[in-house]
């Protein structure tokens, strides 16, 4: 067994690589090629002549220098070093101080997959692998009646970490307490769903939540529809709903390394009255409780490695997390095909919780 996947079964961290992920916003990719990381792999995003986003490995085949610290020329992005150029499919196209043709296979870099969608940027992480799915769409955005906020944040912690604690409603009263949660306690019941690239958890008779969102959602009060779900590989999902009124939380989590996950999330209110109001109070309120969640995710994370490693201790009320482990250890050995639908469950689990 290698050192790497001696780690990688130490940490419990599972690196699902044949999979699309968010490499960074589309406003954040303007003429000039940037760096993002996947999985700890440095890869270098810009646009080609058409302003089409392309992604290769940051690392100029000549030298090993970044090409992310280079620029973009007719398309094509230029080592700072001796001026190679290369296209989006990592093929050299020139090199300056040769009087003969660039192009050898020899010199190419491998080149990433790339989906440009709904104001992300998406990189299919294998080199080698054709994608057998398209990236997540989040559902609502910028639809008319539906409100969309965006926003994103680093955490320290690995994927299954961060959406375990996106999904976890126990915490909440207690790390949240006052902006959500943390009033009456009431019994609800749960009803989690499995499917081959996903798991769901139904919440039935769930009273409007306590807090400032609790308000926003439903002013009189009320009994609450709510999902939570997780979808490969990295999508954590929380959907609220009373009525004509709903809110969809979708959280994409991008791997920039086994321990640091970045969040893109995008939020769809829909609401009859006083829309115009929602970006100043739920943008604020969201940053709040990402904050306290950070700041737990590296506390976590530090104790995680003080003491060797993860040792969960799971109850009746933690519903995704054993779940989302799960899918995540499967993805990692096998690329799991991703459905538009989830169609059928495969297993149907009824519980309870006090909330």
């Amino acid at each position: 067994m290698s050192a790497l996947v001696s780690q990688t079964d130490r940490w419990s961290v599972f690196q699902a690589k044949q999979y699309w992920y968010v490499a960074c916003l589309s406003s954040a990719l303007k003429k000039k090629p940037i760096q993002v990381q996947l999985w700890g792999t440095p890869i270098v995003v810009f646009r080609d002549e058409e302003g089409k986003a392309q992604a290769i490995l940051d690392r100029c085949s000549h030298r090993n220098v970044p090409l992310s610290e280079g620029k973009c020329i007719n398309g094509r992005v230029q080592c700072p070093y001796h001026g190679w150029e290369f296209d989006g499919g990592g093929i050299c196209r020139k090199i300056p101080a040769l009087v003969k043709e660039a192009e050898n296979p020899a010199r190419n870099i491998p080149a990433f997959p790339v989906r440009e969608q709904q104001g992300h940027i998406w990189i299919f992480t294998s080199t080698d692998t054709e994608p057998n799915h398209e990236p997540f769409l989040f559902p609502k955005m910028n639809q008319a009646g539906y409100t969309t906020i965006m926003y994103q944040a680093d955490f320290d912690g690995s994927i299954h970490a961060t959406a375990e604690n996106i999904l976890d409603v126990p915490h909440t009263a207690f790390l949240h307490k006052g902006l959500f949660r943390g009033g009456e306690q009431h019994k609800i019941q749960t009803k989690l769903r499995r499917f081959a690239d996903r798991v769901e958890c139904q919440y039935i008779g769930e009273p409007r939540p306590s807090g400032l969102m609790g308000k926003i959602l439903a002013p009189k009060g009320g009994e609450v529809e709510h999902y939570d779900r997780f979808i490969l590989p990295s999508i954590a999902q929380v959907e609220y709903g009373l009525g004509e009124r709903s809110i969809i939380v979708s959280n994409a989590l991008s791997p920039i390394s086994d321990f640091k996950t970045r969040l893109y999330t995008v939020v769809t209110v829909k609401l009859k009255v006083w829309a115009w109001l929602l970006r100043p109070i739920v943008l604020p309120f969201a940053l709040k409780v990402v904050d306290q969640d950070v700041v737990m995710l590296k506390t976590q994370k530090e104790w995680i490695q003080r003491f060797g490693g993860e040792d969960y201790c799971y109850s009746d009320v933690d519903l995704l997390g054993a779940s989302i482990l799960r899918l995540l250890k499967k993805a990692a050995t096998e690329a799991v095909a991703i459905q538009a639908e989830a169609g059928e469950p495969n297993s149907i689990l009824d519980g309870e919780l006090l909330a």
